[in-house]
């Protein structure tokens, strides 16, 4: 067997890369180590600006606060319900929205393609959204925030990509053994698109979990916001006094508790993806190669 062998040119390519990748690695970690040694130091240290990436007179007071805040529990709660069931809705809709495309052919197939890939190309804008949204009664409801963005044409075409990929012959079996188009597509088809529903549905966690735009628009609400709207309250208001966080005992300490805090909320609203992710990891890989390379 051949070895290929590597030229110095490669070595100095790789060890480019390298660096690059840990310069890009350091970049992205040591914000988010600053703010958890930060949200876990004593006041004296955060106020002398002595925090760095080690914290300094170690407390977790800030994370007994946000524990005990209702408004931050609360809307904790809201985003991990609008997360969950907008996954849900919004997997089950881009797969029968893709699942036609790619295995069935029916009359005006080539018209469904073009209605399905409208949106990429044109949106309704903000105003006709809102006033839609309006008519229908949903303001401050959840579902505002879940029917707006349960489907995108992109997660259909990843999905109509992967699909196409499974053997016809496969699919003409089940048919042939008297299964029925709704049999094919839930138990033939769609075990087999494990790797892209993965995919798909950690994009739509990661954009519900993250949302700003939506909740703002659409839920006014105090009860009923969610993660983001509260950390926008925390965070660029600068005021935990108004979460009823903490208790004042002076100007300077007060706006070091305030600091604190926001800083951990930031790194508890972190969590939920990063304990997501692993999981998921191997899918999300194997999801975005093969939709590639099948399309």
């Amino acid at each position: 067997m051949l070895h290929s062998k590597m030229t110095k040119m490669d070595y100095v390519i790789e060890a480019v890369l390298i660096v690059i990748g840990a310069i890009v690695c350091i970049c992205i970690l040591y914000p988010i180590l600053n703010i958890l040694a930060i949200s876990i130091s004593a006041d004296g240290p955060v106020l002398r600006h002595d925090v760095r990436l080690i914290p300094q007179g170690f407390t977790l007071k800030a994370y007994k606060d946000i524990l005990k805040n209702e408004s931050i529990l609360r809307a904790f709660g809201n985003s991990i319900f609008i997360t969950g069931v907008g996954v849900v809705c919004s997997l089950a809709a881009t797969y029968l929205a893709a699942y036609p495309i790619a295995c069935c052919e029916f009359p005006g197939k080539k018209i469904y393609n073009v209605f399905v890939l409208i949106p990429m190309w044109f949106q309704g804008g903000m105003v006709p959204s809102y006033l839609c949204v309006q008519k229908l009664g949903l303001i401050n409801s959840y579902w505002a925030l879940i029917l707006t963005a349960l489907i995108s044409s992109y997660h259909v075409l990843i999905l109509t990509s992967f699909l196409r990929g499974i053997p016809r012959e496969l699919l003409e079996s089940a048919r042939m053994d008297g299964a029925g188009e709704f049999r094919v597509m839930l138990q033939v088809v769609a075990p087999l698109a494990k790797a892209s529903f993965a995919t798909i549905g950690l994009w739509v966690i990661a954009g519900h979990w993250n949302a700003y735009f939506g909740p703002l628009l659409y839920i006014t609400k105090s009860e009923r916001f969610t993660l983001q709207q509260v950390l926008r309250e925390i965070v660029l208001e600068a005021n935990a006094a108004q979460m009823d966080l903490g208790t004042a005992r002076g100007g300077q300490v007060s706006v070091n508790i305030a600091d604190q805090i926001r800083y951990g909320v930031l790194i508890v609203s972190m969590i939920p993806m990063m304990v997501i992710y692993p999981f998921v990891q191997k899918y999300f890989v194997k999801g975005v190669t093969l939709g590639a390379v099948k399309g």
